[in-house]
């Protein structure tokens, strides 16, 4: 789901800390094997290194920010849904839904007081597209769970024979974290329960294999999984059952310019008709 390019650049680094220390390590043994040539030889080789380097960094920093997802066997998995923010720009739905696309998931709002610019008109055209539709909020981990919990029931137009309304649980677009993973899961807790006690219905979880070990495994077990993966058949560590699957962030589709994210649900056309009906 949507995360600013500078929270991603940050974790990016972060991530990539031990790499570099690797890499330099075996660039000062480099240096040390070439001690005994001339200066202009050993220039070039730093020079060739030192480009080396950069190329590899930006190879990687390519893959992290923006992965290739992969494809899925339509046939297991023949409902196929999307995920929007303002960062998707403007949509042409009429062109979406010609497209068999299914459901819809559009950010509403983040943390305690943002609401995205753009979800009141891609609710009211998605809903006149009659794609199903729902709504996510982005939750940040140093914010109030309670009070980004009114925030999205102050905001969002849930409908309650529409979607299940989703909230995002990673960190990305959340670092530095400040909190405890106990404080944060604790702020989690409190965030679901204000929903519910609201909607009636318990929240689905979207987020990806690294925060679902952090904050999600053991824990909210009644609630649904929404899972970023981008290899076969996700399977969650503690065997539990996903709902969703987000497979790629670079899905094409006629009426949105640049790339989108792409997801499916568990199961087949009969049973998404079935799980629509108990929503209702």
């Amino acid at each position: 789901m949507s995360s600013a390019f500078s929270s991603k650049f940050h974790i990016f680094v972060v991530t990539k800390l031990r790499s570099l220390e690797l890499q330099y390590n075996i660039f000062v043994c480099v240096i040390k094997a070439t001690k005994n040539l001339s200066m202009k030889s050993k220039y070039i080789i730093i020079l060739v290194l030192l480009v080396g380097l950069v190329i590899l960094a930006v190879i990687e920093y390519r893959k992290y920010i923006s992965p290739k997802g992969i494809n899925i066997d339509k046939n297991k998995y023949p409902i196929t849904g999307i995920d929007i923010s303002k960062h998707t720009g403007i949509i042409n739905w009429e062109h979406i839904k010609k497209q068999k696309i299914s459901f819809v998931y559009i950010k509403a709002t983040e943390g305690q007081d943002y609401i995205d610019p753009n979800y009141y008109i891609n609710l009211a055209r998605a809903r006149k597209a009659n794609i199903k539709v729902g709504e996510y909020h982005f939750f940040r981990f140093n914010k109030s769970g309670k009070v980004q919990a009114q925030n999205f029931l102050s905001h969002a137009l849930h409908d309650p024979e529409e979607l299940t309304p989703v909230v995002d649980i990673e960190e990305w677009g959340n670092l530095p974290i400040y909190k405890s993973d106990a404080e944060i899961k604790k702020q989690i807790r409190l965030f679901l329960i204000e929903v519910q006690s609201v909607i009636h219905r318990k929240m689905i979880i979207y987020t990806n294999m690294d925060s679902y070990n952090r904050y999600i495994k053991g824990s909210f077990t009644q609630h649904p999984i929404w899972i970023c993966s981008f290899s076969k058949s996700p399977k969650l560590p503690d065997n539990r059952n996903w709902l969703f699957w987000q497979h790629a962030h670079n899905g094409k589709l006629n009426g949105i310019k640049g790339d989108v994210d792409m997801n499916t649900f568990n199961g087949s056309e009969l049973e998404w008709k079935a799980y629509l009906e108990t929503l209702k």
